[in-house]
């Protein structure tokens, strides 16, 4: 394994858990290393699988510690007008990082009540990867995994389609037109340049 600090935003699925609890209303958990999600790297010009661990040594807490702004849908704009609510603990299991999260007065009812009935199912939490260690795939045609072994979490998001490993599907199949596309280019150089 080769080891690459590098330092990126991304988003990762996490699923919502509503509660009977008065000290918050629902729980986020972020999902261990089986959250394979397509990305690319500018740095090194490739697709890769981000796998995100989630184990006490891998998260740097002390943003977690003051709690983390939930907004709607990715912050875009991460105004404090646009903050619904804010986490309230958190601790580390073996189903992942599980966030608790308690809604401010800008979350309304309607919002609410979506979540607890199950109608918004999950969050997307943003952050910094401080540090991924990359993983040569074992099949040359797949794309190497980019473990990302120590991060920060800086908030929580609604997340209605959020950033999945079912959302691999369309990108992969973008990946293999393009590379298709370029082997035709390059058989079409080929033929003509000897004319």
């Amino acid at each position: 394994m080769k080891q690459e600090n590098k330092e990126n935003t991304y988003i990762c699925r996490a699923f919502i858990t509503p509660s009977q609890s008065d000290d918050y209303d629902f729980e986020a958990v972020a999902v261990p290393a089986n959250n394979e999600q397509l990305n690319y790297s500018r740095k090194n010009d490739e697709y890769f699988n981000q796998v995100l661990r989630t184990g006490a040594e891998n998260v740097d807490v002390s943003r977690l510690e003051s709690g983390l702004p939930i907004f709607d849908n990715h912050p875009w704009d991460s105004s404090a007008l646009n903050v619904l609510g804010i986490t309230t603990g958190y601790s580390f299991e073996e189903r992942g990082i599980v966030v608790r999260v308690k809604w401010g007065a800008r979350a309304d009812e309607q919002l609410k009540s979506d979540v607890k009935n199950g109608v918004l199912k999950t969050v997307s939490i943003e952050g910094i990867i401080e540090r991924y260690i990359r993983e040569e795939p074992a099949n040359p045609n797949d794309v190497p995994i980019y473990y990302a072994d120590y991060w920060i979490p800086l908030s929580l998001s609604l997340a209605p389609v959020p950033n999945d490993i079912e959302a691999q599907i369309e990108v992969k199949r973008k990946i293999a037109a393009r590379k298709k596309e370029d082997k035709q280019d390059n058989l079409y150089k080929s033929l003509t340049s000897k004319f």
